[in-house]
């Protein structure tokens, strides 16, 4: 759990400076943005991550995997003008991502649909996940032999990625059984509505009524990030160059092999 609030805290922050740096800089706000809307969204993973370990609520998982899928969208729609062959791995990874996490969002959101006897709601939800999670499956193979800049995720592998499909067919053919033999409801044609009200985040009811008790998982002190703290770079005069940087040599993370033994399935690397 602490490694979890470190790494919360950390890509908050990255997107705070990054958000800093586009304020002031000649870089591409397009790349900037991307990064930003990338650290928003591995943050709001670490979220999602705790909200399943603790088994909170469907609805708010739910929300928050709805979220973070809208997140990795706006961060692949921030690219979408550029070069293809520069960035194209790069929203691959945004791409994969979405459709995981929307596909998660209609599996969860397929529960409580099931829970307030809404059977063929939630039928038409998990055919929606279903359909999400196999574009997530074709578009990691897509991602996998893409040509880019860094090293290369393998989230197909991860025990999370591998759990979700199995869950959400699982309780597609659940709710099928139930609905012919008890409720008799027709099945929808367009998928659910998902909300947006991922009202406590990182933090249980009692910690968000009590910030005292976790302050660093409350959401209000992000929002509060101060970026004129951070140090102002000094006036450029008429007649100085810009310094030349070294190309930074990305170290490599091999992945372990072994599965994590947590409920949810995730893992802080």
């Amino acid at each position: 759990m602490e490694e979890a609030k470190a790494v919360h805290r950390c890509l908050r922050t990255a997107a705070g400076i990054f958000k800093f740096v586009k304020s002031g800089t000649d870089t591409d706000t397009r790349v900037l943005d991307a990064y930003i809307k990338q650290c928003t969204a591995e943050a709001q993973e670490v979220t999602l991550a705790r909200a399943v370990e603790l088994k909170h609520a469907s609805g708010l998982v739910a929300a928050l995997a709805y979220e973070t899928s809208q997140i990795y969208t706006d961060a692949d729609t921030a690219l979408s003008s550029l070069d293809e062959k520069v960035v194209g791995k790069w929203r691959k990874y945004f791409q994969l991502k979405s459709s995981l996490y929307l596909a998660c969002a209609h599996s969860y959101n397929g529960e409580t649909l099931l829970a307030q006897d809404k059977c063929g709601e939630a039928i038409r939800g998990l055919q929606e996940g279903v359909k999400m999670y196999e574009k997530a499956e074709l578009l990691c193979k897509e991602y996998a032999v893409s040509k880019g800049a860094g090293t290369t995720a393998r989230p197909q592998n991860h025990l999370f990625f591998r759990k979700l499909g199995p869950v959400i067919r699982r309780t597609l053919e659940k709710c099928e059984r139930e609905n012919g033999l008890i409720y008799h409801q027709k099945v929808a044609y367009d998928p659910p509505h998902l909300e947006l009200k991922a009202t406590y985040g990182l933090v249980s009811p009692e910690e968000y009524k009590n910030p005292s008790l976790n302050s660093v998982w409350i959401a209000e002190v992000y929002n509060k990030f101060d970026t004129s703290r951070l140090p102002q770079p000094e006036k450029k005069k008429a007649d100085d160059k810009p310094p030349t940087l070294a190309p930074v040599k990305e170290k490599e993370t091999p992945m372990s092999d072994k599965d994590p033994q947590t409920f949810s399935g995730c893992i802080v690397s």
